[in-house]
């Protein structure tokens, strides 16, 4: 079963968030036990800034292809 586009788009939001989220947090974490002050948990932002731009990125071009491909099949069966 295939989601309509909205679902997909409501989906890369999720995907933004935890590509973000999880990596500040793991180096979070891997501060506090190496007590490196800030420097992990720099890293793991940049780190899922770098994973949510690329993953939101490519995820989006393919919902709007979905959506392209949609509607010149909808004008060809009219």
């Amino acid at each position: 079963m295939e989601l309509p586009p909205s679902a997909r788009l409501l989906g890369i939001g999720f995907y933004v968030a935890l590509a973000i989220a999880l990596p500040t947090f793991g180096g979070l974490k891997l501060d506090g036990a190496l007590d490196t002050g800030r420097l992990c948990t720099l890293v793991g932002l940049a780190l899922g800034l770098v994973l949510a731009l690329y993953g939101g990125y490519v995820q989006l071009m393919e919902v709007l292809a979905d959506i392209n491909r949609r509607r010149t099949e909808g004008k060809r069966s009219e």
